[in-house]
């Protein structure tokens, strides 16, 4: 495996990108003992220690707040061929290899809608006295992902929901007429999961090229059927099955989805509590030299990840509480991909 050196440096630019875009200006100040007294807070840096099979975990918590708008050129991690750790993956391929990859982005006026970042933090995994792990992550994070995406190793949920209509426009008269069976109109929302798969559509969470529903998945209805609960079960009669349910593709290249939302965008944040509202928690990208398991931020469960690069988008808590997919596109996009929105400060859209 290559250095992870290039990695480090990705991680402190990605920390530090937020810091040089606002003035500070303070000034010591001597307080009064009756002053120091009523003062609470918390260090700007602190560390946190964990364990778990064998494995030790310090992580640097960093209690920042980060308004970014970031650009790389190249984000090429786990470039590497070992035979039985990635048996039949392509001569060169990479874990994770995303061109022109960005944070936040970049209005016609040159104004900026950044990538919110809160609680970043640094941790490294010790098996003895060796580093196995290094991760890089965000307590909270909300905004626009992009990139040119050749490949993905990780966990990568999706949620498709949306009219019926672009599924009508994609079907064939058959098609339409089980769909019409169903209850399900042009105007019927439906929705669906999908993940990293592979193009026969299996799951497929290691130098993935593509998303989409994984065999045995079926769409489901969340309003407008017309038949009630019955359309649910005729539904589920037509599963996913090598990328494709009846004549409709159900799986599509990861490189048509340029410009990703994480967290829930259609939520305001509020000004009364300073908080980042509808973020995803625990957003990370690890290096590991065996297999190693992650502390989830959210539910504080353990993350498996495989030896080599990797890549976490979390789900994010709804208002009610669930879990919901950090990445939600409806089926005009899925179909059609999702291109990508300028984060460049002048001419270009991508590739600053």
């Amino acid at each position: 495996m290559r250095s992870t050196r290039g990695f480090a440096k990705t991680a402190l630019a990605l920390i530090c990108a937020g810091l040089f875009t606002s003035t500070v200006q303070a000034k010591m100040v001597e307080l009064a003992d009756n002053e120091l007294s009523e003062v609470t807070g918390q260090a700007f840096i602190n560390l946190t220690t964990d364990s778990n099979a064998g494995i030790n975990y310090t992580r640097v918590n960093f209690g920042l707040d980060v308004q970014t708008q970031l650009n790389i050129k190249k984000l090429q991690l786990g470039q590497y061929n070992d035979s039985a750790t990635r048996p039949g993956e392509a001569l060169g391929s990479s874990d994770i290899l995303i061109n022109n990859f960005a944070l936040g982005t970049v209005n016609a006026d040159d104004t900026v809608n950044p990538f919110q970042i809160a609680n970043p933090f640094l941790e490294l995994a010790y098996s003895g006295n060796r580093v196995v792990g290094m991760r890089i992550g965000f307590g909270e994070a909300k905004g626009v992902l992009s990139g040119d995406i050749q490949s993905l190793t990780g966990n990568l949920p999706i949620k498709i929901e949306g009219t019926a209509r672009p599924i009508f426009d994609q079907a064939g008269g058959f098609d339409r007429f089980l769909l019409g069976l169903a209850g399900v109109t042009r105007n019927t929302r439906l929705q669906a999961d999908a993940a990293l798969v592979q193009t026969n559509g299996t799951a497929d969470p290691t130098r993935a090229t593509s998303a989409g529903m994984v065999n045995g998945q079926a769409l489901s209805c969340v309003s407008g059927c017309n038949l009630g609960g019955l359309s649910n079960a005729l539904l589920g009669l037509f599963t996913s099955n090598g990328c494709q349910i009846l004549s409709l593709a159900t799986c599509f290249p990861l490189g048509n989805f340029q410009s990703l939302p994480v967290g829930n965008m259609a939520v305001t944040d509020s000004a009364s509590t300073a908080a980042i509202e509808g973020a995803a928690k625990g957003f990370f990208i690890s290096m590991q030299t065996q297999d190693v398991a992650w502390r989830d931020m959210d539910s504080n469960a353990l993350i498996n990840t495989l030896k080599g690069a990797f890549m976490n988008l979390p789900k994010y808590r709804d208002a009610n509480g669930n879990m919901v997919a950090p990445i939600t596109i409806d089926f005009e996009q899925a179909f059609n991909g999702i291109p990508r929105q300028d984060t460049c400060l002048g001419a270009a859209t991508a590739g600053c």
